[in-house]
């Protein structure tokens, strides 16, 4: 039995609807993701799946070429992007496509803006990918952790648009309350962003990593994965974000005895927070032009 089917019928109902409804993983996406998984899939591979799609080819042209990665001088080859990019990276920056395409214009946003929620989601995904290299996670694995932060909050979505009154509602009380909009959707709505978020895992068939992202953000130490996984990364990364002014409201930040420390990580104490946090301030304009590519219709 999923997590989700411990949902009342109402709410389950509707949830399970809008995303039978949502658009899934292209074609040439989920070709690409094969492709990657593929322990000997190499640059020529990859070429070969995305240069049949021409909006792809573009988009991982442009990202090569912007100030995201600032090289010396253009990429015109698809092939040296591709190498240049890595694959596990190329795989990340298909994934992160995906979303904006899943995701249009057409759903609305009641309790807060799109822009706060995306500025809220760049932020974690750029302090997940800091934090992972300052825990030693190999460079060929950060954009993972990148893609993770900035999916992390992506069942909040569908909430915002199916229940607009309940989710307001939610967004107050959590504000007033401390106990965070997970507490507060389960309690208006009946369902919390993490299972609608597992839920949208499953659609797309994404990494057990990347699902413990999106469905277990707020327990991390629950998590079945390795030490400083995926979901440890985002915990920390969402509650600094909070803590920088770049959330959405209900968010929670540090802890609540006011140390300075990130919950759950006795060991980034307020100096390293602080430090942290300038980082992210110093990368954050950078990865707009990851977001404004990968938002392009």
């Amino acid at each position: 039995m999923g997590a989700e089917d411990t949902l009342s019928p109402a709410p389950l109902g509707k949830v399970r609807a809008y995303i039978l409804r949502m658009a899934g993983l292209s074609t040439t996406a989920i070709k690409v993701l094969r492709t990657c998984n593929e322990p000997t899939a190499c640059a020529n591979d990859l070429n070969r799946v995305i240069s049949l799609d021409p909006v792809l080819t573009g988009r991982v042209l442009q990202l090569i070429n912007s100030a995201y990665y600032s090289l010396p001088s253009k990429v015109n080859s698809l092939t040296r992007a591709i190498i240049l990019l890595g694959i596990n990276t190329v795989k990340n920056v298909v994934l992160s496509f995906a979303i904006f395409q899943s995701f249009s214009q057409r759903d609305s946003f009641c309790a807060f803006t799109a822009d706060q929620f995306w500025t809220h989601s760049l932020c974690t995904a750029t302090a997940a990918k800091l934090l992972a290299a300052s825990r030693g996670v190999p460079p060929t694995e950060r954009e993972e952790f990148f893609v993770a932060g900035l999916m992390h909050d992506i069942g909040k979505i569908p909430l915002n648009h199916l229940f607009p009154e309940a989710y307001q509602e939610a967004v107050a009380t959590a504000q007033g309350s401390g106990r965070g909009m997970r507490y507060e959707e389960d309690t208006r709505i009946g369902v919390d962003h993490c299972r609608v978020g597992h839920m949208i895992s499953r659609k797309w068939q994404l990494s057990p990593a990347l699902t413990a992202a999106l469905s277990e953000h707020h327990t991390p130490r629950e998590a079945q994965t390795e030490s400083f996984g995926l979901a440890d990364a985002v915990s920390l990364a969402d509650a600094l974000a909070h803590q920088m002014g770049a959330g959405t409201p209900g968010g929670l930040s540090l802890d609540e005895d006011g140390r300075g420390r990130l919950p759950g990580c006795p060991d980034f104490p307020g100096r390293a927070v602080a430090e942290l946090s300038a980082a992210v301030a110093d990368e954050i304009e950078k990865a707009k032009v990851f977001l404004e590519i990968a938002r392009r219709n």
